[in-house]
């Protein structure tokens, strides 16, 4: 069973990562002055957490959807990953995304945020798990931001 109190939590620290995400890209570029390595570190940075809300949200869809799903792999914050668009685009991109995925979340019931799926290298895993990985790939990916300069 999820403790509901510390789930809602981090369902708030998600629904902030986007705001967390435009501060920490503008501050790596204010540490490192622009330039073209910084420049595309914070593209990877923010294309990785677009990318990866797409699979957050098949997961999410596919717990409430069915009891014990089999889900997809979740995304590794530490992968490495040749940008598709900027760090701009990708930003808007996952916001908008992480916004409809906080809508989502905003409105599950206790028994929806203990629906189980099953995850391939984790095994079986409720929603409110789902939240808390999100979370943590959140801040290891905005740590990456942090690291620059």
């Amino acid at each position: 069973m999820a403790d509901l109190l510390e789930c809602v939590i981090q369902i708030k620290g998600v629904a902030d990562t986007p705001r967390r995400l435009g501060l920490r890209l503008r501050e790596a570029r204010e540490r490192t002055g622009g330039g073209a390595e910084a420049d595309a570190r914070c593209d990877a940075v923010a294309c990785r957490m677009a990318d990866a809300e797409l699979v957050f949200q098949d997961c999410l869809s596919r717990m409430l959807g069915e009891e014990r799903a089999p889900l997809p792999p979740l995304p590794d914050s530490r992968a490495v990953v040749a940008p598709s668009r900027s760090a701009a685009e990708a930003q808007a991109l996952f916001a908008g995304r992480r916004a409809d995925t906080g809508r989502r979340l905003d409105g599950l019931s206790a028994a929806q945020l203990n629906r189980v799926g099953v995850e391939p290298s984790r095994g079986p895993m409720i929603v409110a798990d789902l939240v808390a990985l999100m979370l943590a790939h959140d801040t290891e990916s905005l740590g990456d931001l942090m690291a620059l300069g």
